[in-house]
């Protein structure tokens, strides 16, 4: 699948749909240049759809991030290495589930301040955000501005509204 980006302000948002059709709707993102990152902020991609992870980072390059995006991590001491300041985990990591990783980064020192938003399809991802300990959640399909905006407060230590 191609997800398009016309220019830097278009976007086309997609998932699929219980018939495996895809959908798509295209996004004007004006709202972004709306937030501010008080300091140049790195963040951990994990997200086993190639095209999700591209659409993510993207994204959050054009913010100002400094990213690294990876499919599976193989060992926790891959994401130390990084030294970042939020990591993006999706919840359905090939044969892995991305809750478990969560509870693993909350659980090992050299990770656990580090903010964890999951990004699942899961219908009850409120419950396996709070149960892994995850700082926050965003829903796919997700919305480009909640998502940044949730990235943006945990990365300059705001509370989410």
């Amino acid at each position: 699948m191609i997800i398009a980006i016309f220019s830097s302000c278009w976007i086309r948002r997609w998932w699929l749909s219980r018939d495996d059709v895809y959908v798509f709707e295209f996004k004007r993102l004006t709202f972004i240049a709306n937030y501010r990152i008080l300091e140049k902020k790195r963040v951990l991609i994990i997200e086993n759809d190639q095209d999700i992870r591209q659409i993510v980072t993207y994204i959050l390059d054009n913010q100002g991030f400094e990213t690294l995006s990876i499919p599976e991590p193989q060992e926790i001491s891959e994401l130390i290495t990084f030294n970042a300041d939020l990591i993006l985990l999706d919840e359905f990591i090939n044969n892995h589930y991305g809750h478990r990783l969560c509870r693993k980064i909350k659980q090992t020192p050299a990770l656990a301040a580090i903010p964890v938003i999951i990004l699942s399809t899961a219908n009850d991802i409120e419950l396996i955000a709070t149960e892994c300990e995850a700082n926050d959640y965003v829903r796919k399909p997700f919305d480009l501005e909640d998502m940044i905006g949730k990235v943006v407060q945990l990365v300059n230590h705001q509370a989410v509204g």
